[in-house]
């Protein structure tokens, strides 16, 4: 009787963690596009680097780059402050040890895979396209802002994910942006970037998927709620939508346009490859955040319940 009910609990907990493995093997897969096109490719060097100089050439007052300089200066500091006091409230105040711990343990698998990626295992060729040949794929400043804020999103009640999602991903385009701005970083970094930390969000998903079983059709893992959440939800839809035509259509005007010497680009072109800069992060980031709120709606592990704390 007993292993007649349990029987049909297996293959769907099974059915459930096929879409994480599919989602986390398409991130897998595009990081690695993305590097050998951008970095060891003479083509995608070249887009990168035009879309570099266009910043140094139309974001260079100090009108535009002191507002990022302070943005860049105090995220790390405020990222972490924030996402600390986040993860200690849902330690001690909801007594939920197990969620803090792994959203902890992502923003230390995110930072650290995207430093060992850029230092010791990933190297950028010289192709006589630029003078900076040190490898700088992925950005760690944008690895730690995403991090940061999906570890909030981790350890967030269900029905408020939505929201902090949007914000989350706001915030990391912002800081995927500002690095382009001062010329930190190229904008295939910055995407890098997103796609580690979607990749590391999907993982903390995946493990407390595997401790919880799937959710319940409408159970308490779904993103339905307050007003504010649906419509929170609707606009990182929307934005992923513009953002998918966005990155789409900055890499095909790249692709197009003329590619002389990298010092002979015209003004109005450089303009148009910064353009095509910022459509590929912004674009990007609110790709992964749609990404991986859509798989934390449909197939999240539910939120345990506490009869005396309420949603945990």
């Amino acid at each position: 009787m007993d292993s007649e009910d349990m029987a049909p609990a297996e293959p769907r907990v099974r059915t459930g963690l096929l879409p994480w493995y599919l989602a986390m093997a398409a991130l897998a897969a595009a990081f690695i596009a993305c590097y050998v096109f951008f970095v060891r490719t003479r083509l995608g060097q070249w887009i990168d680097d035009a879309a570099l100089l266009g910043g140094q050439a139309f974001l260079a007052a100090d009108a535009t780059r002191k507002p990022a300089l302070a943005f860049l200066d105090h995220m790390p500091a405020f990222s972490a402050v924030l996402s600390g006091s986040v993860l200690l409230w849902a330690l001690v105040r909801r007594r939920d040890f197990l969620r803090p711990v792994v959203a902890g343990l992502g923003i230390l698998g995110a930072s650290g895979t995207t430093q060992l990626l850029k230092h010791v295992v990933l190297e950028r060729p010289d192709l006589n396209i630029s003078g900076a040949t040190v490898n700088s794929f992925p950005s760690g400043h944008t690895t730690f802002a995403a991090a940061a804020m999906m570890s909030i999103f981790l350890v967030s009640p269900a029905a408020r994910r939505p929201l902090v999602a949007l914000g989350g991903w706001s915030y990391a385009a912002v800081a995927g942006a500002s690095t382009l701005v001062l010329g930190w970083h190229r904008p295939s970094d910055v995407v890098a970037a997103y796609l580690v930390v979607a990749f590391w969000t999907l993982l903390a998903g995946l493990f407390l998927h595997h401790l919880h079983g799937p959710a319940a059709p409408g159970g308490p893992s779904g993103t339905g709620g307050s007003d504010g959440s649906g419509t929170a939800e609707r606009i990182l839809a929307w934005c992923a939508w513009a953002g998918t035509l966005a990155f789409t259509a900055g890499l095909v005007v790249a692709l197009l346009l003329p590619h002389p010497r990298i010092t002979e680009v015209s003004d109005p072109d450089l303009l148009v490859f910064l353009g095509s800069g910022l459509a590929l992060i912004l674009g990007s980031a609110f790709l992964a955040g749609h990404l991986v709120l859509r798989m934390f709606s449909r197939y999240g592990a539910p939120i345990r319940f506490n009869p005396d704390l309420g949603m945990k």
